[in-house]
């Protein structure tokens, strides 16, 4: 009995702890498969374009979820590069602009209208433009007819750069009334009296000005002014007829300018001369969306022309529906001397 008493307490001891076993071989509560494993990368390590790591499901074979790292994503697509064209014939090559006159019909025209200070420089390579191969000039853009023959085309035509304010100039905007007066092609003394309209429209003075449009118009073609029959007819291929009446730039009361068909000229008082401003060199940035002026931007954004320009489309088109019989991928890549 006595032993028995004295085997109690170590009795007491074993049950008392029983609980505390117990409780120490029960499962500790797991967290849902996974959320452990999704490592998170702070803004520093990952630019926010990227995309987060990848988890696969837990497999069959246990818990632990497969961490994949971050896809890599594609390299860009390279820009296409313009093709290698062959020396330009001699002279032909404008290290000015980077372009040159290939075809000999643009060549021709090009120097029998007065070169560099008629058109400027070349601006393009030669390409098809709504079925016509073309040239684009800093002034002038040239169109190649099937019949061979060269014709300049009517740039502010309401189809084309009908507009009035470019990088922060404001020139004037056709005269309808002036316009319904030209004198109809085809009419049996057409020669003379367009002749006649031009010199009409065309002051030699303007508000104490010697804005001389009418020297201007007679005297970009060389020699034209000694043939008073044809020589109005070749200075109308580069001007047109005059669809504005003279008119200030409202924020530079030195700078008149007259709308033509085919061009602005531009009177600066600080130097009492009158040249033709470079619009063809705007149009290209219509085309091309390169140095576009925003306010120029704004009165083309409808236009069919608008941001075109793409050499990694198919004829270097962004919408080629607009623009029928046009290819100009890689119109605008300079050449190589």
């Amino acid at each position: 009995m006595r032993s028995v008493l004295r085997g109690l307490p170590a009795v007491l001891m074993l049950v008392a702890s029983l609980r505390f076993w117990i409780w120490r071989g029960e499962a500790a509560p797991t967290a849902p498969v996974g959320a452990a494993q999704i490592l998170t990368p702070t803004p520093a390590v990952r630019p926010p374009s990227a995309p987060g790591p990848t988890v696969l499901p837990p497999s069959p074979a246990g818990p632990t979820a497969t961490l994949l790292p971050s896809p890599v994503p594609p390299p860009p697509a390279a820009t296409p590069t313009a093709p290698p064209l062959p020396p330009a014939p001699p002279g032909r090559y404008f290290p000015e602009s980077g372009f040159s006159i290939r075809d000999d019909a643009f060549w021709d025209y090009f120097n029998a209208r007065g070169g560099v200070r008629t058109f400027g420089f070349p601006i393009s390579r030669e390409f098809q433009f709504l079925g016509f191969p073309v040239l684009f000039f800093q002034r002038q853009i040239m169109q190649r007819w099937a019949d061979g023959s060269v014709h300049t085309m009517n740039l502010l035509d309401p189809e084309l750069m009908p507009y009035t304010r470019i990088n922060g100039s404001v020139f004037p905007g056709v005269d309808e009334a002036l316009k319904n007066r030209t004198p109809s092609v085809g009419s049996p003394n057409y020669a003379q009296e367009v002749a006649a309209f031009v010199q009409q429209n065309s002051p030699e003075e303007w508000n104490g000005l010697p804005v001389r449009y009418w020297t201007t118009f007679r005297t970009t073609v060389p020699g034209s002014e000694n043939d008073p029959n044809l020589g109005p007819l070749m200075n109308l291929e580069i001007w047109g007829t005059p669809t504005s009446s003279p008119a200030y730039d409202p924020s530079n009361s030195g700078f008149v300018y007259e709308r033509y068909q085919r061009g602005i000229m531009h009177f600066d008082a600080s130097c009492a001369c009158t040249q033709g401003l470079l619009l063809a060199d705007w149009f290209k940035t219509i085309l091309t969306g390169q140095g576009l002026p925003p306010d120029l931007a704004d009165q083309a954004r409808g236009s069919r022309y608008f941001q075109q320009y793409n050499n990694g489309r198919e004829n270097g088109l962004n919408r080629p529906a607009d623009l029928p019989a046009t290819n100009i991928r890689f119109a605008f890549e300079r050449e190589q001397p």
